[in-house]
Protein backbone atom coordinates (compact mmCIF):
# COMPACT_ATOMS: atom_id res chain seq x y z
CA UNK A 1 0.00 0.00 0.00
CA UNK A 2 1.01 3.56 -0.57
CA UNK A 3 0.64 4.39 3.11
CA UNK A 4 3.21 1.74 3.99
CA UNK A 5 5.67 3.13 1.43
CA UNK A 6 4.91 6.64 2.65
CA UNK A 7 5.88 5.70 6.19
CA UNK A 8 9.18 4.34 4.88
CA UNK A 9 9.76 7.62 3.08
CA UNK A 10 8.99 9.65 6.18
CA UNK A 11 11.44 7.79 8.37
CA UNK A 12 14.08 6.71 5.83
CA UNK A 13 17.70 7.32 6.87
CA UNK A 14 21.17 6.09 6.03
CA UNK A 15 22.52 3.22 8.11
CA UNK A 16 25.06 4.40 10.68
CA UNK A 17 26.09 3.37 14.19
CA UNK A 18 24.87 6.46 15.99
CA UNK A 19 22.84 7.18 19.11
CA UNK A 20 19.65 9.10 18.40
CA UNK A 21 17.07 10.71 20.61
CA UNK A 22 13.88 10.29 18.62
CA UNK A 23 10.58 11.99 19.30
CA UNK A 24 7.54 9.83 18.64
CA UNK A 25 5.16 12.08 16.69
CA UNK A 26 1.42 11.86 17.13
CA UNK A 27 -0.46 9.85 14.54
CA UNK A 28 -1.07 11.49 11.17
CA UNK A 29 -4.16 10.97 9.06
CA UNK A 30 -3.76 9.18 5.72
CA UNK A 31 -6.46 9.15 3.04
CA UNK A 32 -6.17 6.98 -0.07
CA UNK A 33 -9.00 7.22 -2.60
CA UNK A 34 -9.40 5.76 -6.07
CA UNK A 35 -12.19 6.12 -8.60
CA UNK A 36 -11.67 4.08 -11.78
CA UNK A 37 -13.30 3.29 -15.10
CA UNK A 38 -13.75 -0.31 -13.93
CA UNK A 39 -17.44 -0.81 -13.08
CA UNK A 40 -18.01 -2.06 -9.55
CA UNK A 41 -16.94 -1.08 -6.05
CA UNK A 42 -14.92 2.14 -5.64
CA UNK A 43 -12.93 2.44 -2.40
CA UNK A 44 -11.52 5.11 -0.09
CA UNK A 45 -9.39 4.17 2.93
CA UNK A 46 -8.89 6.39 5.97
CA UNK A 47 -6.15 5.38 8.39
CA UNK A 48 -3.46 6.78 10.67
CA UNK A 49 0.31 6.46 10.69
CA UNK A 50 2.19 4.79 13.51
CA UNK A 51 5.60 5.44 15.12
CA UNK A 52 8.49 3.76 13.31
CA UNK A 53 9.10 1.35 16.21
CA UNK A 54 5.58 -0.11 16.23
CA UNK A 55 4.14 -3.06 14.31
CA UNK A 56 3.49 -2.33 10.64
CA UNK A 57 -0.29 -2.15 11.04
CA UNK A 58 -2.05 1.09 10.14
CA UNK A 59 -5.24 1.55 12.16
CA UNK A 60 -8.35 2.35 10.17
CA UNK A 61 -10.41 5.38 11.13
CA UNK A 62 -14.04 4.45 11.73
CA UNK A 63 -17.02 6.79 11.71
CA UNK A 64 -15.88 9.19 8.99
CA UNK A 65 -18.41 10.79 6.64
CA UNK A 66 -17.15 10.25 3.09
CA UNK A 67 -18.79 11.58 -0.07
CA UNK A 68 -18.02 11.69 -3.79
CA UNK A 69 -19.38 14.54 -5.90
CA UNK A 70 -19.51 14.64 -9.70
CA UNK A 71 -21.72 16.28 -12.33
CA UNK A 72 -23.80 17.99 -9.65
CA UNK A 73 -24.60 14.77 -7.80
CA UNK A 74 -23.24 13.65 -4.41
CA UNK A 75 -22.83 9.99 -3.41
CA UNK A 76 -22.34 8.85 0.19
CA UNK A 77 -19.68 6.16 0.60
CA UNK A 78 -20.59 3.59 3.25
CA UNK A 79 -18.14 2.16 5.76
CA UNK A 80 -17.43 -1.52 5.14
CA UNK A 81 -16.84 -4.27 7.67
CA UNK A 82 -13.13 -3.55 7.25
CA UNK A 83 -12.61 -0.58 9.57
CA UNK A 84 -11.47 2.55 7.75
CA UNK A 85 -12.63 1.33 4.31
CA UNK A 86 -15.44 3.30 2.67
CA UNK A 87 -17.08 1.95 -0.48
CA UNK A 88 -19.35 3.04 -3.30
CA UNK A 89 -20.81 -0.03 -5.06
CA UNK A 90 -21.99 -0.26 -8.65
CA UNK A 91 -20.16 2.86 -9.81
CA UNK A 92 -18.08 3.49 -12.93
CA UNK A 93 -15.97 6.58 -13.52
CA UNK A 94 -16.10 8.40 -16.86
CA UNK A 95 -13.27 9.94 -18.89
CA UNK A 96 -13.06 13.74 -18.66
CA UNK A 97 -15.28 13.95 -15.56
CA UNK A 98 -14.19 15.86 -12.45
CA UNK A 99 -14.61 14.08 -9.11
CA UNK A 100 -14.43 15.69 -5.66
CA UNK A 101 -13.80 13.59 -2.55
CA UNK A 102 -14.83 14.96 0.84
CA UNK A 103 -13.89 13.28 4.12
CA UNK A 104 -15.26 14.64 7.38
CA UNK A 105 -13.79 13.45 10.68
CA UNK A 106 -15.50 14.04 14.04
CA UNK A 107 -17.97 16.47 12.44
CA UNK A 108 -15.25 19.13 12.39
CA UNK A 109 -12.16 18.24 10.36
CA UNK A 110 -12.91 18.29 6.62
CA UNK A 111 -10.51 17.16 3.89
CA UNK A 112 -11.20 17.51 0.17
CA UNK A 113 -9.52 16.73 -3.14
CA UNK A 114 -10.52 16.97 -6.79
CA UNK A 115 -9.26 14.77 -9.62
CA UNK A 116 -10.17 14.72 -13.32
CA UNK A 117 -10.24 11.29 -14.96
CA UNK A 118 -7.93 11.23 -18.04
CA UNK A 119 -8.63 9.44 -21.30
CA UNK A 120 -7.71 5.78 -21.43
CA UNK A 121 -4.41 4.89 -23.12
CA UNK A 122 -4.27 1.17 -23.85
CA UNK A 123 -1.28 -1.12 -23.61
CA UNK A 124 -0.16 -2.84 -26.79
CA UNK A 125 1.42 -5.73 -24.86
CA UNK A 126 3.59 -6.75 -21.93
CA UNK A 127 6.67 -8.95 -22.03
CA UNK A 128 9.66 -10.28 -20.13
CA UNK A 129 13.20 -8.99 -20.56
CA UNK A 130 16.08 -11.07 -19.21
CA UNK A 131 19.59 -10.08 -18.22
CA UNK A 132 22.44 -12.23 -16.87
CA UNK A 133 23.97 -10.90 -13.66
CA UNK A 134 26.66 -12.86 -11.84
CA UNK A 135 25.68 -16.12 -13.50
CA UNK A 136 22.01 -15.61 -12.59
CA UNK A 137 19.17 -14.74 -14.97
CA UNK A 138 17.06 -11.81 -13.78
CA UNK A 139 13.67 -11.09 -15.31
CA UNK A 140 12.01 -7.69 -15.70
CA UNK A 141 8.53 -6.91 -16.97
CA UNK A 142 8.30 -4.55 -19.95
CA UNK A 143 5.21 -2.58 -21.00
CA UNK A 144 4.62 -1.48 -24.61
CA UNK A 145 2.12 1.23 -25.61
CA UNK A 146 1.69 4.20 -27.94
CA UNK A 147 1.54 7.59 -26.24
CA UNK A 148 -1.10 9.93 -27.76
CA UNK A 149 0.48 12.92 -29.56
CA UNK A 150 0.06 16.60 -28.68
CA UNK A 151 -1.34 16.08 -25.17
CA UNK A 152 0.06 15.67 -21.68
CA UNK A 153 -0.13 12.15 -20.28
CA UNK A 154 0.98 10.68 -16.97
CA UNK A 155 1.00 7.03 -16.00
CA UNK A 156 1.32 4.71 -13.03
CA UNK A 157 2.02 0.97 -13.41
CA UNK A 158 0.96 -1.59 -10.79
CA UNK A 159 2.77 -4.94 -10.96
CA UNK A 160 1.55 -8.23 -9.49
CA UNK A 161 3.49 -11.51 -9.40
CA UNK A 162 1.33 -14.56 -8.65
CA UNK A 163 -1.33 -12.25 -7.25
CA UNK A 164 1.04 -10.40 -4.89
CA UNK A 165 1.52 -6.69 -5.54
CA UNK A 166 5.12 -5.56 -5.93
CA UNK A 167 5.87 -2.82 -3.40
CA UNK A 168 7.71 -0.62 -5.87
CA UNK A 169 6.05 2.46 -7.36
CA UNK A 170 6.35 2.93 -11.13
CA UNK A 171 5.46 6.27 -12.73
CA UNK A 172 6.13 7.82 -16.12
CA UNK A 173 5.08 10.92 -18.05
CA UNK A 174 5.41 11.72 -21.75
CA UNK A 175 7.81 14.65 -21.49
CA UNK A 176 10.28 12.69 -23.65
CA UNK A 177 7.92 10.26 -25.38
CA UNK A 178 5.00 12.36 -26.63
CA UNK A 179 3.32 10.61 -29.56
CA UNK A 180 5.85 7.78 -29.61
CA UNK A 181 5.77 4.01 -29.17
CA UNK A 182 7.02 3.43 -25.63
CA UNK A 183 8.78 0.46 -24.08
CA UNK A 184 9.18 0.94 -20.33
CA UNK A 185 10.75 -1.62 -17.99
CA UNK A 186 9.29 -2.12 -14.51
CA UNK A 187 12.61 -2.60 -12.73
CA UNK A 188 12.20 -4.02 -9.23
CA UNK A 189 13.99 -6.28 -6.76
CA UNK A 190 11.05 -6.94 -4.44
CA UNK A 191 9.86 -10.23 -5.93
CA UNK A 192 12.00 -12.51 -8.07
CA UNK A 193 10.21 -13.43 -11.29
CA UNK A 194 10.56 -17.09 -12.31
CA UNK A 195 9.39 -19.27 -15.21
CA UNK A 196 5.68 -20.17 -15.05
CA UNK A 197 4.92 -17.24 -12.73
CA UNK A 198 1.77 -15.27 -13.50
CA UNK A 199 2.44 -11.57 -14.04
CA UNK A 200 -0.32 -8.94 -14.08
CA UNK A 201 0.25 -5.31 -15.03
CA UNK A 202 -2.28 -2.53 -14.46
CA UNK A 203 -1.54 0.63 -16.43
CA UNK A 204 -3.25 3.69 -14.96
CA UNK A 205 -3.69 7.04 -16.71
CA UNK A 206 -3.51 9.59 -13.88
CA UNK A 207 -3.88 13.36 -13.68
CA UNK A 208 -0.97 15.76 -13.14
CA UNK A 209 -1.45 16.27 -9.39
CA UNK A 210 -1.59 12.54 -8.65
CA UNK A 211 1.46 11.97 -10.86
CA UNK A 212 3.42 14.62 -8.97
CA UNK A 213 2.57 12.95 -5.65
CA UNK A 214 3.43 9.42 -6.77
CA UNK A 215 6.58 10.47 -8.65
CA UNK A 216 7.89 12.23 -5.54
CA UNK A 217 7.10 9.18 -3.43
CA UNK A 218 8.82 6.92 -5.97
CA UNK A 219 12.01 9.00 -5.80
CA UNK A 220 12.05 8.94 -1.99
CA UNK A 221 11.01 5.41 -1.15
CA UNK A 222 13.90 3.55 -2.73
CA UNK A 223 11.77 2.18 -5.57
CA UNK A 224 13.92 3.90 -8.15
CA UNK A 225 17.43 2.49 -8.79
CA UNK A 226 18.82 6.04 -8.98
CA UNK A 227 17.07 7.11 -5.77
CA UNK A 228 18.88 9.99 -4.08
CA UNK A 229 16.15 12.37 -2.95
CA UNK A 230 15.97 13.66 0.61
CA UNK A 231 12.82 12.27 2.29
CA UNK A 232 9.97 14.75 2.71
CA UNK A 233 6.19 14.64 2.60
CA UNK A 234 5.03 14.61 -1.04
CA UNK A 235 2.58 17.33 -2.05
CA UNK A 236 -0.87 15.77 -1.75
CA UNK A 237 -3.91 16.93 -3.70
CA UNK A 238 -5.86 16.62 -0.44
CA UNK A 239 -6.48 19.76 1.61
CA UNK A 240 -5.38 20.70 5.13
CA UNK A 241 -2.03 18.94 5.13
CA UNK A 242 -3.36 15.40 5.27
CA UNK A 243 -1.18 12.59 3.88
CA UNK A 244 -2.22 10.48 0.90
CA UNK A 245 -3.96 11.20 -2.40
CA UNK A 246 -7.22 10.96 -4.32
CA UNK A 247 -7.06 9.66 -7.89
CA UNK A 248 -9.75 9.42 -10.55
CA UNK A 249 -8.03 7.38 -13.24
CA UNK A 250 -8.61 5.10 -16.19
CA UNK A 251 -6.88 1.74 -16.21
CA UNK A 252 -6.31 -1.45 -18.15
CA UNK A 253 -4.82 -4.81 -17.13
CA UNK A 254 -2.84 -7.42 -19.03
CA UNK A 255 -1.60 -10.83 -17.92
CA UNK A 256 1.14 -13.21 -19.04
CA UNK A 257 2.69 -16.47 -17.89
CA UNK A 258 6.47 -16.16 -17.73
CA UNK A 259 8.14 -18.46 -20.29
Amino acid sequence: MISGLLLLALFASCQRDIDLTIDHPSSLLVIEGNITNFPGVQTVSVSTTIPYNKANIFPGVAGAFVTLTTAGRTYVMNESADSGKYVLPNFKGEEGQSYTLTVKIDSAEVYTATSVMPKLVKMDSIGITTVAVGGKTLRTVSVYYRDPPAELNQYQFILFVNGVQVKHIFTLDDSHTDGRIVNTSLYQNDIEIKPNDRVDVEMQCIDANVYKYLYTLEQQSGTNPSNSATPTNPDSNLSNGVLGYFSAHTAERKTLIVP
